[in-house]
Parts: structure tokens; C-alpha cells; sequence
């Protein structure tokens, strides 16, 4: 007698479900490590290449929704191998563009199965906004798997999903509202889609803005433009130019630096930009300096002094510093500050207020510094 073969809901016979899941038993833990060193590979890769992204994380399918895939899909897989997403990557960027380099990067990185990938951001209208990731089914390319640690993950593919961070709030949203597909959504609420679409695109535009906004700023605050001429409004894109292209405050700190016997740190993340200058333009702000101008000012009239107090706080504090520490390239403006304190004749009350107001120091170490600071603006005085 021929052996009968049960057949499942949807198609899938009980053999072909049985080996597949098998096989998921037996190799899953080789899945995910599979996955989490292609998230590690990009998470490198990407770093290099200058990408921030929002998060890249891996996982590999449960085994419940395994299952519910081979029932749905009828007799399709037949091996484990057959089924491309068991191990699954997902990139969110920040912005539109990033999404398109980050595509050319896995591309490039890895071997592409092109026949079970697709680009949704070319296939959908912008009414399917939430749908248009980039998916791609990948494997290492020969030259990974040329090294002992990857050796044993020939033949495995995994999926890579990219897409902004708006597109991924949006498919969580959408998938927490309970439906499983566009066509599920009422004809209403796809309308928003096309309002998130062009949200992800206001995004791009003012990130191209600053681009070119920091570009035309430092031409501007050159040392042949004596950047006097115009005044600009102090903002932490300007700041950073002036730190970055004028002599005075970059020979500050050059003297400063010198005094301490570390480097000046110029920050390259985003996150450090804004904590640098961020608080820097908090402390010029409860100064009353807000331009240029007036910065440029401040620099003429007290980096002498700037310098002098730096000599006081940082020669001997630093001795304990391991080596390789640095100072952030702000720090110029910060001594410029206590300058601009004692040069306007502030009492001891009105400096630990400053301090207090932009978060310097902890209580019970203000007052005796700024005791030391006032004297060291005495001394200096005299030696005028």
C-alpha cells in the first residue's frame, strides 16, 4: 500500500512540516548566531560609513510563527533553507536618504538572493506609507565565509528590513491597531499615510537645510570674512563654526590645552554636538551674549584672563587624568565665561546663581570655588 501523506489546512502536507520544523529545532541556536553577528557586521559597517541609525536589531522567528507560515504558504518549503526569514534584521535610520545608503551598503556587503528581495519604497504609492521598508534576503559572501568564525553559516540567509524611524512608528502603530495589511484600513485613515509620507520628506528637507546651512556659516565666519561683518545670532550650527575656523578661540584652547597637557576634542556625533554646544550657548546666553559679535568681544577682552584662570583650575586637576583624556573644544568659551564674570564685577552671590542656573558644579563644592575663582581674578588684576 502507497503510504498516505495528511495534508494541513492551507496545503502543507504533515511531512514537509515535520522536517521543516525539525530542522528549526535542531539549528536554531546556529540561527541566532547567525543574526546577531550580520547585526553586529552592520552595526560596524554603517558606524564607518558616517550612518547614525535609530536602532539595528536582530531576532530569529519563534517557532509558533514558523508554524503559522508553513500552513499559510501550502507545500511551499520542504527545508528549513527554504524559508529566507528565519533569521531577520532591522536598520532604522533617522532620515530618507540614509535608508537609500544603508541599501546600497547591504548590497555591496553582501550576496543579495534579488528573486526574494524587494525595494517597497519603488513598488508602493505614498498612500502605503507604512509598508515602504526595504527588504532584502541576504547571505555572506565569500570572503566572510572565508573566515573561521563564519565558516558554518554557508548557505543561511537572513532578511534585511530597512526604513525610517517614522515609517517604523507608523507599522507598529498600524499593527497595534490590529490590522495585518493595507487593504484591511479604511479608506479614511489611508489617506494619513500620504500626511506621513510627506512628514518623512519635511525630515530629509531640514536636515539638507542644515547641511547647507553649516556650509554657508563657516564661509561666512572665516578669518578673511571677519566674521564681525555680518553679526550672526548665536545658534549651536554658528558656534561651531566659529570654534571651528577662527584663530583666536582656536589658539585659546590650543593655550589651554597646553596648560592641562591634554588635546582639544572636537565632537563628531550628533548627540555630542548638542551637549557640547547646547550647554555652551545655555552659559553665553545667562552672559548676555547671544551674537557673534558679541562673543568675538568677549574673546579680545578676556583670553588673557580665560587663559590665566585655566593655569589655576586645571594644571594640577588633571594630573590624575588617565592618559589619552581630552578636553572638549568648548571648553575655551567656558573659561571665557568665568572671564566675562569677573570682569563685570559679579559678587560671589551672582556666580553661584550662574552656576546653579546652567548646572556647573554640585552644591556644596560652589561657594568655596567661587571664593578661588574671585581671588584669581583679584590676583590677576593686580598683575595687570
Amino acid at each position: 500500500r502507497i503510504p498516505r501523506v495528511f495534508t494541513l489546512k492551507g496545503g502543507a502536507s504533515m511531512s514537509n512540516k515535520t522536517a521543516v520544523l525539525t530542522q528549526y529545532d535542531q539549528q536554531r541556536k546556529k540561527y541566532e548566531r547567525f543574526a546577531r553577528e550580520v547585526e553586529h557586521q552592520l552595526r560596524c559597517i554603517l558606524e564607518e560609513e558616517g550612518i547614525v541609525c535609530n536602532a539595528i536589531t536582530s531576532r530569529v522567528k519563534e517557532r509558533d510563527s514558523l508554524t503559522q507560515k508553513i500552513d499559510v504558504k501550502s507545500d511551499k518549503y520542504k527545508s528549513l533553507s527554504e524559508v529566507t526569514d528565519i533569521a531577520g534584521i532591522r536598520i532604522i535610520t533617522y532620515y530618507d536618504s540614509d535608508v537609500e545608503r544603508a541599501a546600497k551598503i547591504v548590497e555591496r556587503e553582501f550576496c543579495v538572493d534579488k528573486e526574494n528581495s524587494i525595494n517597497k519604497r519603488e513598488a508602493l504609492g505614498p498612500e502605503k506609507f507604512g509598508y515602504c521598508s526595504v527588504h532584502y534576503v541576504v547571505s555572506m559572501n565569500e570572503d566572510r565565509l572565508k573566515l573561521p568564525e563564519n565558516r558554518g553559516y554557508a548557505g543561511i540567509k537572513c532578511e534585511i528590513q530597512i526604513r525610517t524611524v517614522l515609517q517604523h512608528a507608523w507599522a507598529e502603530i498600524e499593527h497595534d491597531l490590529g490590522y495585518k495589511s493595507e487593504i484591511d484600513i479604511p479608506k479614511d485613515i489611508r489617506r494619513s499615510f500620504s500626511r506621513l509620507a510627506g512628514a518623512d520628506k519635511e525630515v530629509q528637507e531640514i536636515r539638507d537645510f542644515l547641511e547647507t546651512y553649516r556650509e554657508k556659516v563657516e564661509a561666512e565666519i572665516s578669518e578673511k570674512s571677519d566674521y564681525g561683518t555680518p553679526d550672526c545670532e548665536l545658534d549651536a550650527v554658528v558656534l561651531e563654526a566659529v570654534l571651528k575656523t577662527k584663530p583666536n578661540f582656536q589658539e585659546l584652547n590650543r593655550r589651554i590645552g597646553e596648560i592641562a597637557g591634554m588635546k582639544i576634542r572636537v565632537p563628531a556625533k550628533q548627540k555630542d554636538k548638542q551637549d557640547y554646544y547646547g550647554g555652551t550657548l545655555q552659559k553665553l546666553n545667562c552672559l548676555g551674549i547671544s551674537t557673534t559679535a558679541q562673543l568675538d568681544q568677549l574673546a579680545e577682552r578676556g583670553a588673557d584672563l580665560a587663559s590665566y584662570l585655566a593655569d589655576k583650575f586645571l594644571r594640577d586637576r588633571y594630573k590624575t587624568e588617565p592618559e589619552g583624556a581630552t578636553l572638549p573644544n568648548t571648553i575655551g568659551v567656558f573659561y571665557l565665561c568665568y572671564a566675562q564674570l569677573i570682569l563685570n564685577n559679579y559678587s560671589k552671590e551672582r556666580v553661584v546663581q550662574y552656576m546653579e542656573n546652567t548646572s556647573i558644579g554640585v552644591l556644596d563644592e560652589r561657594d568655596p570655588f567661587v571664593q578661588n575663582l574671585l581671588k584669581y581674578g583679584r590676583e590677576f588684576a593686580v598683575q595687570q
